[in-house]
């Protein structure tokens, strides 16, 4: 059944009726959820839908690598007399390359890891699981489970597979892949900012969606290129869909389109019905809790027919009735997201349009900057016709502080914006926005404008050169906006995500109405309090908490 599919609530929810009413081709699940979703009844009545069935793994597997793995084994195998009349794929291990996938609660732990050392012991250990499972139950349909998108799992492949990163997490499991799990991946498609709306060109724009929305395509040909072997795959969980967004149910017809129309892609599941359980990652796209006309949603998807098959997918074309218009044709891109990429925190910056997008879809992910060696000072810089030009930061913010901030305001104003500029700017060169640049000069990310540049502008700068903000040893996400209307606001009370401590809301001496997120710097406080006599130090301590001014 080429149709859609669904992961379904991780719990027990509400209503399986109207969760199921659509006919969703493949389900998505945990072992120990699959009586509360009915799936038993479903399958029995619908016998060519896909069942995907995850199995949770201890999360201190490391401790002692061949017990943890003989217990789930054989845990695993002995379930398969209940599983057995799904006929289903499985796997269990899902996103190990995460730091909350093995008991850690500390994102900055995350860098730990994604190293070639870490995934050999991963890969270790699902070796011998699946070995285990594998004597027991030969004949279950076990598949590779899925790792987290974007922590050099595939290297960052080119379009013909090979990894610009010079490895791959994948290079210590290919051949368990192979051995064991029968050339099936499993992968999970998360590239964008639900609760504030996805991003269109990372599904829709070909150059950009072949490194987001189809990033799946470019892992298949690694496996082709690398490792000799034709995968397939299974699209098990998709959410960077905003649920709320007006075009959602055309955004999730045309994915599975154009998934679908590939046969490699065994099935497909979009994330998430409910979420009962309350676990945080997943609150950003339950369906019932954000899709505004629920029942027309769901009737769209029951309309929509079985895809056939259609070899392998040619490049994505844009629906018709998508509400972004078509981008200009973008020249080809050969360097590729860093780990960051997905879970970068947000767009932020100008006076104007902000564009307010949550922060992460981790829970606040923190990761080991990527900057490469002798490119420190240099930033990579997207402009609005495509262009990529690389340039010195400094040099950069010239053209950024008296776009973002008039140069007639007071001198210490200016100062404090040009270090939450070159702050800003260095988190987005140590976590890059875009697959080939690290910045872009709209309002998405901060303004940058040439023809303002202006001597007292220079001047702060220059006076200020090198300077940024830290807490705890790491770049701050220095957001800021317009006018916070006399008092700043929380990160978590604007985005879903974990509170930042740098972020927390403070008063502020202008009190008229807001303009922008109101998160982080108030830039008409800063004008307000350096008219006061307050120095840059003082104005960026108030408005970012338990912060250290450092030297790049």
């Amino acid at each position: 059944m080429r149709r859609p599919g669904l992961l379904v609530a991780n719990g027990q929810p509400q209503d399986t009726a109207q969760m199921l009413s659509w006919q969703p081709g493949a389900i998505t699940c945990y072992f120990d959820d699959l009586v509360a979703n009915d799936i038993f009844n479903y399958k029995a009545a619908n016998p060519d839908v896909a069942i995907n069935v995850r199995f949770r793994h201890p999360l201190d597997w490391q401790q002692n690598p061949a017990e943890s793995a003989k217990a789930l084994g054989e845990f695993i195998a002995g379930q398969w007399a209940t599983l057995q009349s799904l006929d289903p794929f499985v796997y269990f291990a899902n996103r190990l390359n995460t730091h909350y996938a093995n008991g850690d609660p500390n994102p900055a732990n995350q860098r730990h890891y994604t190293t070639p050392e870490f995934y050999q012991r991963c890969g270790q250990w699902i070796h011998r699981t699946a070995d285990i499972i594998k004597q027991a139950v030969p004949e279950i349909k076990l598949v590779a489970p899925p790792f987290a998108f974007g922590f050099n799992e595939d290297g960052a492949p080119d379009d013909q597979g090979r990894p610009l990163r010079g490895w791959a997490g994948f290079d210590y499991l290919q051949e368990t892949v192979r051995d064991y799990f029968d050339g099936i991946l499993t992968f999970q498609g998360y590239w964008g900012y639900p609760s504030a709306g996805s991003v269109p060109d990372w599904l829709y724009e070909p150059t950009l969606s072949s490194w987001y929305a189809f990033r799946w395509q470019r892992l298949l040909q690694l496996f082709q290129t690398r490792y000799g072997l034709d995968a397939s795959i299974i699209i098990d969980e998709s959410g960077s869909f905003g649920p709320a967004d007006p075009d959602f149910t055309t955004q999730l017809i045309y994915y599975a389109q154009q998934c679908l129309s590939d046969d490699r892609v065994i099935s497909l599941s979009y994330a998430l019905w409910a979420n009962p359980a309350g676990d945080a990652l997943y609150a950003p796209h339950a369906w019932v809790n954000h899709v505004p006309h629920l029942e027309r949603h769901l009737e769209r998807l029951r309309r929509m027919p079985a895809l056939p098959s259609a070899g392998v997918v040619a490049d994505p074309v844009r629906p018709a009735g998508s509400l972004t218009p078509p981008p200009p044709p973008a020249a080809p891109v050969s360097p590729p997201p860093v780990a960051s990429d997905l879970f970068a925190d947000p767009f932020a910056g100008s006076l104007e349009g902000i564009l307010e997008v949550p922060f992460t879809l981790e829970e606040g992910e923190e990761f080991e900057p990527t900057i490469p060696a002798g490119s420190e000072h240099l930033i990579r810089v997207l402009f609005e016709n495509g262009r990529v030009e690389t340039m010195p930061l400094e040099e950069y913010l010239r053209a950024v502080v008296p776009t973002e901030m008039p140069a007639s305001w007071p001198l210490e104003a200016l100062k404090a914006q040009a270090i939450a500029s070159r702050t800003y700017a260095r988190y987005a060169m140590e976590h890059p926005r875009f697959p080939n640049a690290d910045i872009c000069t709209t309002t998405k990310c901060q303004g940058y404008d040439p023809t303002r540049i202006r001597d007292r502008s220079d001047q702060a700068v220059r006076e200020t050169e090198g300077l940024v903000i830290r807490a705890n040893g790491q770049t701050i996400n220095a957001l800021f906006s317009a006018n916070c209307g006399g008092h700043t606001r929380n990160n978590d009370e604007v985005w879903p995500g974990r509170a930042l401590p740098y972020l927390r809301g403070v008063s502020c001496p202008v009190k008229e109405r807001r303009s922008g997120h109101g998160v982080g710097l108030c830039q008409y406080g800063a004008r307000e309090l350096a008219r006061q006599g307050q120095s840059y130090d003082l104005i960026l301590r108030h408005y970012y908490q338990s912060i250290t001014l450092e030297q790049i």
